[in-house]
C-alpha cells in the first residue's frame, strides 16, 4: 500500500495535462461558432440594405441560427452520449464552414436564412462537445472551472466579432468577411480529428468515476430515450433550464444582435466602435465565467451564487437601457460589469450535470442549452417587432430609423427576463457537491 498510491497518482496527473489539451481543442471550435453567431450584429445595416428588410425581418433572419441550434440540442446531446465527441465535433466544424459559405454568397433572404440554419446546426455540437469532454476527462469538482474557461474562449470569439469583424466588414464588405471566416472552420475540423480522443485512459477514468461516487469500473451506456426521460422527468431540470433561458436573453437578444444597432442609433457611433463597446460585455462574460465558479466554491453553494449573478445583471443592464446618453467610459464600464454578472449563468450547466447521471451528461446539457437558445429564437425577432411597433415612421438612407425611446421600449423585455431569473432561483434546490 505504501508504494501503490504514488504509482497511481503519477499517470493521473500526466493524463490531466492531456485532458486540458483535448478540452482546449474543442473550446477553440466553441469560440469559432460563437464568432459566427454574433457576427450579424456588426453588419446589421449592411444586411438590411442588401436584402431590403426591416428590423423584425432581420431578427427573424438571424434567428434561423437559433431555430436549428435549439431544435438540435437534445438530439445532439443524446448522440454525443452515444457516439462521443471526436467524430461529432469534426463533422460539426465542416457543417459550420459550409453554412458560412452559403450565407456569404446568398442573393436572396431565403438563401441567407438557409445558410444561418446550417451554421446553427453545426454550432449545436460545440458547447456539448466541451461539456461531454469535461465530464469524461475531469472530475466533477473541476467541471464548473472547465465550463467557465470554455465560456471564456467562447466570449473571445464574441469579442473577435466586435471591433475586428466590424473593421473587416467596413474594409472588405460583409460577404468577403464571411468567406474568410468560413475557411477557418475546415482547419478546426482537421485539428479536432487529430487531437481529440473520446475515452480517458483506464487510470484516469477510474479516478473520475470514483469522484462521481460511482462504483462501476466504466461508464455504462443507456439508450437514447432512457437518458432523455431521465433528464426531463425531474422538475429541477426545468427550473435550472428556465433560469438559464432568462439569463441568456441579454446575450442572444442584446449582445448578439440589437446591441450594436442600439449604440449606433442612440450614441451615433460607427460599426467598429459600436462592436468594440459591445465587446466589453463579452470580455466581462469571459472573466465572470471562471470567476463565479470560484465564488461558488467559496460559498459552497450554487443558489446564492446564481442569484447574485442575476441581480447584478438586472441592475447594470437596466441602467444602460433606461439612463440616456451615458458617458462612453461609464457605458463601457456598465456593460463590462454586466458581462461579469452574466458569466454566472453558466453554473446552470454544472447544476444540471450534478443533478443527472454521468452517462446522460450531454443529454442534460443539451436540454439545458436548448431552453437557453430558445431565448434567441423567440426574442431576437420579438425585440425587432417591439422596435417596429414603437417606430415613428422615419427613414435614413432607406432604412428605418429607431430612436432612443424605441430601443428603451423594446429592450425592457430583457430587464423583465432578468427579474424572472432571480425569482426562479427560489425554486431551485441546492445540489452543490463537496
Amino acid at each position: 500500500m505504501i508504494y501503490s498510491s504514488p504509482k497511481k497518482r503519477q499517470p493521473t496527473n500526466f493524463f490531466f495535462s492531456k485532458s486540458w489539451l483535448i478540452w482546449g481543442c474543442a473550446a477553440l471550435f466553441y469560440g469559432y461558432q460563437f464568432m459566427l453567431r454574433v457576427s450579424p450584429g456588426v453588419m446589421a445595416d449592411d444586411l438590411m440594405a442588401t436584402f431590403q428588410v426591416d428590423a423584425c425581418s432581420l431578427g427573424a433572419l438571424t434567428g434561423f441560427y437559433y431555430y436549428a441550434y435549439a431544435a438540435l440540442q437534445i438530439p445532439v446531446g443524446t448522440l454525443m452520449d452515444r457516439f462521443k465527441p471526436r467524430r461529432m465535433l469534426t463533422f460539426a466544424a465542416i457543417i459550420c464552414s459550409l453554412g458560412a459559405l452559403i450565407f456569404s454568397s446568398a442573393d436572396s433572404l431565403s438563401t441567407a436564412a438557409f445558410g444561418r440554419t446550417i451554421i446553427g446546426a453545426g454550432s449545436a455540437f460545440a458547447f456539448l462537445s466541451c461539456l461531454k469532454l469535461g465530464t469524461l476527462w475531469f472530475p466533477p469538482q473541476k467541471l464548473p472551472l472547465v465550463i467557465g474557461l470554455t465560456l471564456l474562449l467562447g466570449t473571445m470569439g464574441g469579442v473577435s466579432a466586435g471591433y475586428p469583424m466590424g473593421w473587416l466588414v467596413e474594409a472588405s464588405g460583409w460577404r468577403h468577411s464571411m468567406w474568410l471566416v468560413a475557411f477557418a472552420g475546415f482547419f478546426l475540423a482537421a485539428l479536432g480529428w487529430g487531437i481529440i480522443r473520446d475515452k480517458a485512459p483506464p487510470v484516469l477514468e477510474e479516478a473520475i468515476l470514483k469522484s462521481h461516487n460511482d462504483n462501476e469500473n466504466s461508464i455504462i451506456q443507456h439508450g437514447l430515450l432512457t437518458n432523455f426521460i431521465e433528464v426531463i422527468r425531474k422538475p429541477q431540470s426545468w427550473f435550472i433550464a428556465l433560469y438559464g433561458a432568462f439569463m441568456y436573453l441579454p446575450l442572444s437578444g442584446f449582445a448578439d444582435l440589437w446591441g450594436p444597432p442600439f449604440l449606433m442609433s442612440v450614441y451615433q457611433l460607427d460599426k467598429a466602435t459600436a462592436g468594440g463597446i459591445i465587446s466589453a460585455m463579452y470580455v466581462g462574460i469571459g472573466i465572470g465565467s471562471p470567476l463565479f465558479p470560484l465564488l461558488c466554491t467559496r460559498l459552497r453553494a450554487y443558489k446564492p451564487t446564481v442569484f447574485i449573478a442575476g441581480l447584478g445583471a438586472l441592475v447594470l443592464l437596466s441602467s444602460v437601457f433606461y439612463i440616456p446618453f451615458l458617458p462612453l467610459w461609464l457605458l463601457v464600464t456598465l456593460l463590462f460589469l454586466a458581462g461579469i454578472c452574466l458569466g454566472g449563468q453558466f453554473l446552470g450547466f454544472s447544476m444540471t450535470c450534478a443533478l443527472n447521471p454521468l452517462s446522460a451528461s450531454a443529454t442534460a446539457g443539451g436540454f439545458h442549452n436548448m431552453l437557453c437558445m430558445l431565448s434567441g429564437v423567440i426574442f431576437q425577432p420579438f425585440i425587432g417587432y417591439l422596435l417596429d411597433y414603437n417606430w415613428h415612421g422615419e427613414y435614413i438612407n432607406g432604412i428605418r430609423a429607431y430612436t432612443s425611446s424605441d430601443y428603451t421600449f423594446a429592450l425592457s423585455s430583457i430587464s423583465i427576463s432578468l427579474g424572472l431569473a432571480c425569482f426562479i432561483v427560489f425554486f431551485i434546490k441546492e445540489k452543490y457537491s463537496t
